[in-house]
């Protein structure tokens, strides 16, 4: 039997060794571009190429046409290309008097001569030619002539910049990001005008070929940080990549935590500021949501809105948020402890009164806590999926009409809607959604926590609650910072007290930035170049115009 399997073992390490075996069935059916052929001027062949592939769809468009005497043609998808442009370039071409004497290099004399109005880059090579088409781009084929000549084209209607619709604000900048990449980059710029922010844009997915840029100041962020992200997405390899969760489930560090390791935001104070402090920020193109990273826990406690307030309002909104993502984990736990478990831990008279409460109620607490915790997550789902103009009118009224029956009915106690309703008001309180199905998901672990143990099933899952957030770590920062101890300034500065502006002349340290400071202090401050000639016209004037 040993001979047996061992030789069974020789004979499946032989077949493994088989060369036709050693490719991997799970790759995608994707050719490698840099096995592709190179266009070397053979205009037919070039066109037999891309109509074997994108001839095979009916809105690829071929023009045929004369220049400088010899035939070349102009490819392009006629769904998402400029016509105007095509046009344009057409016109160009025709109406252009070219020499007698043919230029040795007529491409080069196109794009110089011909084409100055236009984007032109120079390419060869047929995978990427094939991919420019479908982007958008047109590409100009000359037959006995080479690289290829490819020009930006692309036309997509794309919405304008509009109110952030997830994370609304009373003060500061309306403005939210887009779909588009490249406009949400200038809308970045716009803010950041220093030349030391950087753009490094990619490629993901064999199909979709999605563009995702990598946006962070070069003298500010990490630079380990920044290789790790960039090493990470590269890293990505599948055929669509269609938003911006998709790269986010593929690069953090732990993919199962049910905590958020990357801050989505669609604010572009909140992603300037966050920028500034060192962070990097992903921007994937179609979707108007930027990951932001790395993240800690303090993150999902404030917002850009907070630097507007003054110490005391900033502070108090701050601590309303920690109350608020506590009371909505351990609320629902807490009434199942208390009322099955440990009713001695609270006062006599308000035993007595849950006790009256419950006079008559058929089910023990945990089932009242499931039956109203799925009532209200049922209207919050139907709330979101509903028409605008129903949603809210719906979630209102039936939120009263199944609480009011409930209770008349004799199925749940006052006191369950009172907790019910304060749990379900508090996930609200946390400006950051993902953080809030956090709290939605943690106060389900903390009610079933408690009917098995009772209050010390809620302890034992506060205390595995923390040893996980300990052990989480987003791009090399511990996401408990700066909660854990490790830079005390953060805490005291940033973290459980947000003081003024002008007493944060340091960035935050647990990111690591390559530049701490973020204010200069001088004694004799240099005057602006626009102040100072503004000044000296001032005076200029005044001295001309003395009698």
């Amino acid at each position: 039997m040993h001979r047996w399997f061992l030789g069974l073992l020789g004979n499946r390490v032989k077949q493994q060794r088989v060369p036709g075996a050693e490719l991997d069935p799970r790759e995608p059916h994707v050719p490698d571009y840099r096995r592709a052929p190179h266009y070397k001027g053979q205009l037919q062949w070039a066109l037999d190429y891309f109509a074997n592939s994108l001839g095979k769809s009916d809105d690829y468009m071929v023009r045929i046409l004369q220049v400088a005497g010899r035939s070349a043609a102009i490819l392009f998808i006629d769904t998402i290309s400029d016509h105007k442009i095509i046009e344009e370039t057409l016109r160009a071409i025709h109406q252009h008097s070219f020499p007698k004497r043919p230029p040795k290099n007529l491409v080069s004399y196109l794009t110089e001569k011909v084409l100055t109005g236009s984007d032109a880059i120079y390419m060869e090579n047929m995978w990427e030619l094939r991919e420019t088409i479908a982007a958008g781009n047109i590409v100009l084929l000359i037959d006995g002539a080479s690289p290829a000549i490819v020009l930006g084209a692309q036309f997509v209607e794309e919405r304008k910049p509009e109110l952030p619709y997830i994370e609304t604000s009373v003060r500061g900048p309306q403005v939210s990001f887009v779909e588009k990449v490249d406009t949400n980059l200038g809308l970045i710029r716009r803010m950041l005008k220093t030349e030391t922010l950087e753009v490094k844009k990619l490629k993901i997915g064999y199909r979709s070929r999605t563009e995702v840029a990598v946006v962070y100041i070069r003298d500010v962020a990490n630079p380990v940080a920044i290789d790790t992200v960039i090493k990470r997405l590269s890293a990505i390899h599948v055929d669509l990549i269609d938003q911006s969760s998709a790269v986010e489930q593929r690069i953090v560090d732990n993919r199962w935590t049910l905590f958020p390791l990357t801050r989505t935001t669609q604010r572009i104070d909140s992603t300037v500021w966050e920028l500034n402090q060192g962070k990097i920020a992903i921007i994937v193109d179609g979707d108007p949501v930027v990951l932001l990273v790395p993240a800690t826990i303090q993150d999902f406690f404030q917002t850009a809105e907070d630097h507007t307030h003054s110490f005391w309002e900033a502070n108090y909104i701050h601590w309303l948020r920690i109350i608020a993502f506590i009371l909505a984990m351990f609320l629902p736990g807490l009434y199942v402890a208390f009322v099955d478990y440990n009713p001695e831990l609270l006062p006599k008279v308000l035993n007595i009164q849950i006790a009256k409460s419950r006079e008559g109620i058929p089910f023990p607490a945990l089932v009242e806590v499931v039956l109203m915790q799925v009532v209200v997550e049922i209207l919050r789902e139907a709330t979101i999926r509903m028409p605008k103009q129903m949603g809210q009118t719906i979630g209102i009224v039936g939120g009263l009409v199944v609480g009011e029956a409930s209770v008349q009915a004799g199925l749940v106690s006052n006191l369950l809607i009172i907790v019910v309703a304060l749990t379900a008001l508090s996930v609200f309180v946390s400006p950051s959604y993902e953080f809030s199905t956090v709290a939605r998901l943690c106060s389900w672990l903390t009610t079933f926590a408690a009917a098995l143990l009772g209050f010390y099933g809620i302890v034992l899952f506060a205390i595995l609650f923390m040893y996980h957030l300990a052990s989480l770590k987003s791009f090399g920062v511990s996401y408990l910072d700066p909660f854990n101890g490790e830079h005390v300034r953060d805490l005291f500065v940033d973290g459980l007290v947000r003081v003024p502006a002008y007493m944060i002349p340091r960035r935050t340290a647990h990111l690591h930035p390559q530049d701490e400071w973020g204010e200069a202090r001088y004694v004799n401050p240099v005057p602006h170049p626009q102040l100072e000639k503004a000044r000296f016209y001032k005076r200029h004037t005044q001295t001309k115009r003395r009698p």
